[in-house]
């Protein structure tokens, strides 16, 4: 099941990225072909690079955040599923104890 989360968390982070790329190529486009002059469309998409540069920051942080959410999730799992074993383990030594116990008794008794 986790994996299903993380290819799910991947393919959105791979279509994020796309999208970004994909809307700072086409911006630089229409900045250069719009009719401003050379400077104006510089200053334009040194801007629109920035915009998206800063979403782009953001996108990882989050991504970045959300995949150490997961490992701390995974992990508080895993302490769950070990303490759920030691007390089935404990469980069944105390049965096996008790089983030996009352072997001994009858074989004693005999």
């Amino acid at each position: 099941m986790s994996d299903n989360r993380y290819s799910s968390s991947n393919s959105v982070q791979s279509f994020m990225t796309g999208a970004l790329v994909g809307g700072a190529i086409g911006a630089a486009f229409a900045l250069l072909y719009a009719p401003k002059a050379g400077k104006k469309i510089r200053e334009d998409i040194s801007d629109t690079f920035s915009d998206l540069s800063s979403r782009l920051n953001d996108l990882l942080t989050s991504a970045k955040e959300k995949g150490e959410d997961l490992i701390h999730d995974g992990a508080e799992a895993g302490d769950e599923l070990v303490q759920e074993a030691y007390k089935k383990a404990e469980s069944l030594i105390n049965e096996a104890d008790r089983i030996i116990n009352e072997a001994r008794m009858r074989v004693s008794g005999d």
